[in-house]
């Protein structure tokens, strides 16, 4: 019976990871591709060359753990655009997000880089400023 738990164990954690390396994987594959169209989110952003969209749902705890900064770099940084998967459906798949949150620097129309799962200040006022 040990074993049989064991075993079903250890297919849990590999169907996870598995999971994991496939969003991982997907992410690293869009980098220096073209940006789809995001007129639709961009608002006060769209004269912006360099764009962070933070890609996020409204059940995941992670997200919630994430807003109150992403809310308070919105007021200082207006090229961080938050874009609701559940809302903007078709621009998360065309950006290829299969995990909130996530983090899609754009930068002349070029996607530059994704960054997947939460981030602390430092990490995300760098992804927002020009180098």
């Amino acid at each position: 019976m040990q074993t049989l738990v064991f075993i079903s164990f250890v297919i849990f954690v590999g169907l996870v990871l598995a999971l994991q390396l496939s969003a991982y994987w997907r992410a690293r594959r869009i980098v220096g591709s073209a940006a789809p169209d995001t007129s639709s989110v961009d608002g006060i952003a769209a004269g912006e060359r360099r764009r962070v969209y933070y890609f996020f749902a409204e059940n995941c705890g992670p997200c919630r753990a994430m807003a109150p900064l992403v809310a308070r770099l919105q007021q200082t940084h207006r090229n961080l655009v938050k874009v609701d998967v559940a809302q903007s459906m078709a621009l998360a798949q065309a950006f290829g997000i299969t995990a909130t949150p996530s983090f899609v620097l754009v930068e002349d129309n070029t996607i530059r880089q994704v960054h997947l799962g939460g981030l602390n200040e430092t990490r995300l006022k760098r992804m927002l400023e020009a180098n």
